[in-house]
Protein backbone atom coordinates (compact mmCIF):
# COMPACT_ATOMS: atom_id res chain seq x y z
CA UNK A 1 0.00 0.00 0.00
CA UNK A 2 0.56 3.39 -0.37
CA UNK A 3 1.85 6.26 2.21
CA UNK A 4 -1.43 8.40 1.01
CA UNK A 5 -3.70 5.89 1.91
CA UNK A 6 -6.61 6.26 4.35
CA UNK A 7 -5.38 5.94 8.24
CA UNK A 8 -8.36 3.56 7.98
CA UNK A 9 -7.07 1.53 5.40
CA UNK A 10 -3.60 1.44 7.40
CA UNK A 11 -6.03 -0.12 10.40
CA UNK A 12 -7.31 -2.57 8.22
CA UNK A 13 -4.11 -3.94 6.99
CA UNK A 14 -3.19 -4.78 10.49
CA UNK A 15 -6.19 -6.61 10.73
CA UNK A 16 -5.56 -8.28 7.63
CA UNK A 17 -1.65 -9.43 8.54
CA UNK A 18 -2.71 -10.49 12.49
CA UNK A 19 -5.70 -12.73 10.48
CA UNK A 20 -3.52 -14.50 8.12
CA UNK A 21 -0.71 -15.49 11.12
CA UNK A 22 -3.41 -16.94 13.11
CA UNK A 23 -4.49 -18.96 9.94
CA UNK A 24 -1.95 -19.79 8.25
CA UNK A 25 0.60 -22.71 9.53
CA UNK A 26 3.97 -21.45 7.31
CA UNK A 27 6.24 -19.40 9.11
CA UNK A 28 6.53 -17.01 6.81
CA UNK A 29 10.11 -17.01 6.72
CA UNK A 30 13.05 -19.33 6.43
CA UNK A 31 16.63 -20.07 8.43
CA UNK A 32 18.46 -18.90 5.39
CA UNK A 33 15.97 -15.82 5.08
CA UNK A 34 16.58 -15.04 8.36
CA UNK A 35 20.84 -14.87 8.20
CA UNK A 36 20.45 -13.39 5.34
CA UNK A 37 18.22 -10.19 6.31
CA UNK A 38 15.98 -10.82 3.32
CA UNK A 39 12.31 -10.94 4.69
CA UNK A 40 9.16 -9.24 3.45
CA UNK A 41 7.70 -7.51 6.21
CA UNK A 42 3.29 -8.45 6.73
CA UNK A 43 2.98 -5.03 6.12
CA UNK A 44 4.98 -2.93 3.22
CA UNK A 45 4.85 0.50 2.22
CA UNK A 46 5.63 0.09 -2.09
CA UNK A 47 8.12 2.21 -1.70
CA UNK A 48 10.31 -0.49 0.50
CA UNK A 49 9.43 -3.23 -1.79
CA UNK A 50 12.01 -4.98 -3.81
CA UNK A 51 11.55 -6.23 -7.03
CA UNK A 52 13.05 -9.48 -5.81
CA UNK A 53 9.68 -9.51 -3.27
CA UNK A 54 7.66 -9.44 -5.69
CA UNK A 55 9.27 -11.98 -7.80
CA UNK A 56 9.71 -14.15 -4.45
CA UNK A 57 6.04 -13.72 -3.37
CA UNK A 58 2.30 -13.40 -4.05
CA UNK A 59 1.31 -9.95 -3.03
CA UNK A 60 -1.89 -8.43 -1.14
CA UNK A 61 -2.31 -4.84 -2.97
CA UNK A 62 -4.50 -2.61 -0.63
CA UNK A 63 -5.92 0.44 -2.36
CA UNK A 64 -4.90 2.33 -5.43
CA UNK A 65 -2.22 5.03 -4.38
CA UNK A 66 0.68 3.11 -4.85
CA UNK A 67 3.24 2.61 -7.35
CA UNK A 68 1.61 -0.67 -8.35
CA UNK A 69 -2.02 -0.54 -8.90
CA UNK A 70 -1.38 1.09 -12.52
CA UNK A 71 0.47 -2.43 -13.52
CA UNK A 72 -3.03 -4.36 -12.55
CA UNK A 73 -5.80 -2.11 -13.68
CA UNK A 74 -6.68 -3.42 -17.02
CA UNK A 75 -7.08 -6.49 -15.44
CA UNK A 76 -9.32 -5.55 -12.79
CA UNK A 77 -13.07 -5.84 -13.10
CA UNK A 78 -14.52 -5.05 -9.85
CA UNK A 79 -16.69 -2.32 -9.21
CA UNK A 80 -16.80 0.15 -5.93
CA UNK A 81 -15.43 -1.97 -2.85
CA UNK A 82 -13.96 -5.00 -4.17
CA UNK A 83 -12.00 -7.61 -3.86
CA UNK A 84 -10.01 -9.87 -6.77
CA UNK A 85 -7.37 -11.96 -7.50
CA UNK A 86 -5.26 -11.38 -10.21
CA UNK A 87 -3.00 -14.13 -11.55
CA UNK A 88 0.42 -13.43 -12.64
CA UNK A 89 -0.61 -9.67 -11.10
CA UNK A 90 2.82 -7.83 -10.31
CA UNK A 91 4.90 -11.00 -11.81
CA UNK A 92 4.79 -14.05 -13.43
CA UNK A 93 4.21 -16.78 -11.47
CA UNK A 94 2.80 -14.76 -8.57
CA UNK A 95 -0.59 -13.66 -7.93
CA UNK A 96 -1.77 -10.48 -7.02
CA UNK A 97 -5.03 -9.97 -3.86
CA UNK A 98 -6.11 -6.62 -4.71
CA UNK A 99 -8.35 -4.86 -2.16
CA UNK A 100 -9.44 -1.71 -3.75
CA UNK A 101 -10.50 0.17 -0.28
CA UNK A 102 -11.02 -0.01 3.40
CA UNK A 103 -14.27 -1.01 3.13
CA UNK A 104 -13.26 -4.29 1.32
CA UNK A 105 -10.11 -4.29 3.73
CA UNK A 106 -12.83 -4.60 6.59
CA UNK A 107 -14.65 -7.54 4.95
CA UNK A 108 -11.28 -9.62 4.07
CA UNK A 109 -9.91 -9.41 7.32
CA UNK A 110 -13.11 -9.46 9.90
CA UNK A 111 -15.27 -11.75 8.04
CA UNK A 112 -13.39 -14.17 5.45
CA UNK A 113 -9.99 -14.35 7.25
CA UNK A 114 -11.57 -14.50 10.30
CA UNK A 115 -13.82 -17.03 9.97
CA UNK A 116 -11.24 -19.30 8.25
CA UNK A 117 -8.70 -18.29 11.34
CA UNK A 118 -11.34 -19.96 13.23
CA UNK A 119 -13.03 -22.67 11.13
CA UNK A 120 -9.64 -24.55 10.29
CA UNK A 121 -7.98 -23.91 14.32
CA UNK A 122 -11.52 -25.67 15.00
CA UNK A 123 -11.84 -27.82 12.64
CA UNK A 124 -8.03 -28.98 13.32
CA UNK A 125 -9.00 -29.27 16.98
CA UNK A 126 -11.97 -31.02 17.03
CA UNK A 127 -10.24 -33.95 14.68
CA UNK A 128 -7.56 -34.01 17.54
CA UNK A 129 -10.47 -33.96 20.37
CA UNK A 130 -11.92 -37.06 18.55
CA UNK A 131 -8.78 -38.65 18.50
CA UNK A 132 -8.04 -38.23 22.07
CA UNK A 133 -11.60 -39.95 23.00
CA UNK A 134 -10.88 -42.53 21.04
CA UNK A 135 -7.43 -43.22 22.45
CA UNK A 136 -9.21 -42.55 26.10
CA UNK A 137 -7.26 -39.32 27.42
CA UNK A 138 -9.88 -37.72 28.57
CA UNK A 139 -8.33 -35.03 30.65
CA UNK A 140 -5.96 -33.79 27.24
CA UNK A 141 -9.52 -33.82 25.70
CA UNK A 142 -10.96 -31.64 28.12
CA UNK A 143 -8.01 -29.08 27.88
CA UNK A 144 -8.72 -28.91 24.18
CA UNK A 145 -12.16 -28.60 24.67
CA UNK A 146 -11.82 -25.16 26.73
CA UNK A 147 -8.61 -23.97 25.16
CA UNK A 148 -9.61 -20.64 23.49
CA UNK A 149 -6.93 -21.67 20.45
CA UNK A 150 -8.53 -25.03 19.75
CA UNK A 151 -11.89 -26.57 19.42
CA UNK A 152 -13.47 -22.69 20.99
CA UNK A 153 -12.00 -21.50 17.76
CA UNK A 154 -14.84 -22.86 15.77
CA UNK A 155 -17.42 -20.29 17.66
CA UNK A 156 -15.65 -17.43 15.36
CA UNK A 157 -17.79 -18.59 12.43
CA UNK A 158 -20.62 -19.98 13.90
CA UNK A 159 -20.85 -16.65 15.67
CA UNK A 160 -20.77 -14.94 12.93
CA UNK A 161 -23.25 -17.05 11.12
CA UNK A 162 -25.91 -16.73 13.77
CA UNK A 163 -25.20 -12.82 14.05
CA UNK A 164 -26.71 -12.22 10.66
CA UNK A 165 -30.49 -12.92 12.05
CA UNK A 166 -33.21 -12.99 9.54
CA UNK A 167 -30.48 -13.75 6.79
CA UNK A 168 -29.80 -17.23 7.86
CA UNK A 169 -32.45 -20.25 7.45
CA UNK A 170 -34.33 -20.82 10.57
CA UNK A 171 -33.07 -24.61 9.85
CA UNK A 172 -29.15 -23.86 10.06
CA UNK A 173 -29.83 -21.49 12.96
CA UNK A 174 -31.11 -24.94 14.99
CA UNK A 175 -27.42 -26.72 13.82
CA UNK A 176 -25.73 -24.04 15.44
CA UNK A 177 -27.70 -23.97 18.54
CA UNK A 178 -27.73 -27.70 18.60
CA UNK A 179 -23.47 -27.30 17.65
CA UNK A 180 -23.38 -25.50 20.55
CA UNK A 181 -24.88 -27.24 23.28
CA UNK A 182 -23.42 -30.59 22.32
CA UNK A 183 -19.59 -29.04 22.41
CA UNK A 184 -19.95 -26.74 24.85
CA UNK A 185 -22.40 -29.09 27.53
CA UNK A 186 -23.01 -32.66 26.33
CA UNK A 187 -19.60 -33.44 25.46
CA UNK A 188 -17.84 -31.56 28.49
CA UNK A 189 -20.17 -34.18 30.75
CA UNK A 190 -19.82 -37.47 28.63
CA UNK A 191 -15.75 -36.44 29.32
CA UNK A 192 -16.21 -35.86 32.65
CA UNK A 193 -18.16 -39.09 33.05
CA UNK A 194 -15.18 -40.83 31.53
CA UNK A 195 -17.49 -42.69 29.59
CA UNK A 196 -15.60 -43.48 26.54
CA UNK A 197 -18.63 -45.13 24.37
CA UNK A 198 -20.63 -42.21 25.77
CA UNK A 199 -17.79 -39.34 24.74
CA UNK A 200 -17.56 -40.52 21.08
CA UNK A 201 -21.01 -41.02 20.76
CA UNK A 202 -21.95 -37.44 21.57
CA UNK A 203 -18.14 -36.36 19.56
CA UNK A 204 -19.69 -37.92 16.34
CA UNK A 205 -23.41 -36.05 17.20
CA UNK A 206 -21.56 -33.10 17.01
CA UNK A 207 -20.05 -34.01 13.60
CA UNK A 208 -23.06 -34.14 12.05
CA UNK A 209 -23.49 -30.84 12.83
CA UNK A 210 -21.05 -29.52 11.33
CA UNK A 211 -21.96 -31.47 8.00
CA UNK A 212 -25.55 -30.28 8.14
CA UNK A 213 -23.49 -26.39 7.47
CA UNK A 214 -20.40 -27.39 5.63
CA UNK A 215 -22.36 -30.70 3.49
CA UNK A 216 -26.10 -30.34 3.75
CA UNK A 217 -28.23 -32.88 4.40
CA UNK A 218 -32.25 -34.48 3.80
CA UNK A 219 -33.38 -31.79 6.11
CA UNK A 220 -30.88 -28.76 6.43
CA UNK A 221 -29.64 -27.41 3.19
CA UNK A 222 -26.27 -26.57 2.73
CA UNK A 223 -25.17 -23.24 4.20
CA UNK A 224 -21.03 -23.31 3.80
CA UNK A 225 -20.70 -21.03 0.39
CA UNK A 226 -17.06 -21.46 0.01
CA UNK A 227 -15.12 -24.02 -1.20
CA UNK A 228 -11.73 -24.55 1.01
CA UNK A 229 -8.63 -25.42 -0.45
CA UNK A 230 -7.77 -29.23 -0.40
CA UNK A 231 -4.39 -29.22 0.85
CA UNK A 232 -5.17 -26.79 3.72
CA UNK A 233 -8.38 -28.80 4.42
CA UNK A 234 -6.31 -32.21 4.19
CA UNK A 235 -4.23 -31.38 6.86
CA UNK A 236 -6.48 -33.24 9.19
CA UNK A 237 -5.97 -36.43 7.73
CA UNK A 238 -2.20 -36.01 9.32
CA UNK A 239 -3.68 -35.11 12.66
CA UNK A 240 -5.12 -38.65 12.28
CA UNK A 241 -2.78 -40.50 10.95
CA UNK A 242 -0.20 -39.23 14.34
CA UNK A 243 -2.76 -41.16 16.36
CA UNK A 244 -2.73 -44.31 14.03
CA UNK A 245 -6.71 -43.61 12.95
CA UNK A 246 -8.04 -44.69 9.43
CA UNK A 247 -10.65 -42.55 7.89
CA UNK A 248 -13.64 -45.52 8.68
CA UNK A 249 -13.28 -44.15 11.96
CA UNK A 250 -14.41 -40.71 11.59
CA UNK A 251 -16.06 -41.03 8.20
CA UNK A 252 -18.54 -43.93 8.52
CA UNK A 253 -22.68 -43.92 7.81
CA UNK A 254 -23.93 -39.73 7.97
CA UNK A 255 -20.89 -38.79 8.17
CA UNK A 256 -19.08 -40.89 5.05
CA UNK A 257 -18.70 -37.98 2.67
CA UNK A 258 -15.41 -36.95 2.12
CA UNK A 259 -13.95 -33.83 1.30
CA UNK A 260 -16.18 -30.82 -0.10
CA UNK A 261 -17.22 -31.93 -3.38
CA UNK A 262 -17.77 -29.57 -6.41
Amino acid sequence: MGKAESPNLFIEAAGIAYMLGQWTHDPGTSVKAIRSRDRLAPISIDTSLKEEDIHRHNIILLGKKNAYYRKIRSRLTGKGSFIQVVEDGLANGRDTLFVSDSKAGFYLANRRLFFKSGAYRGFFSFVKLGALIMKGDFDAALFDLDDPQAVRSCGKPVILAMGMGSSVPVEMLAVAKKRNRIVFKDLRSALKSGDKELALTTWKGAMETCYACHQGTADVKKYRKFVPLGEEHGYHQHIAEQFGLECSQCHSGTRSIVGYGN
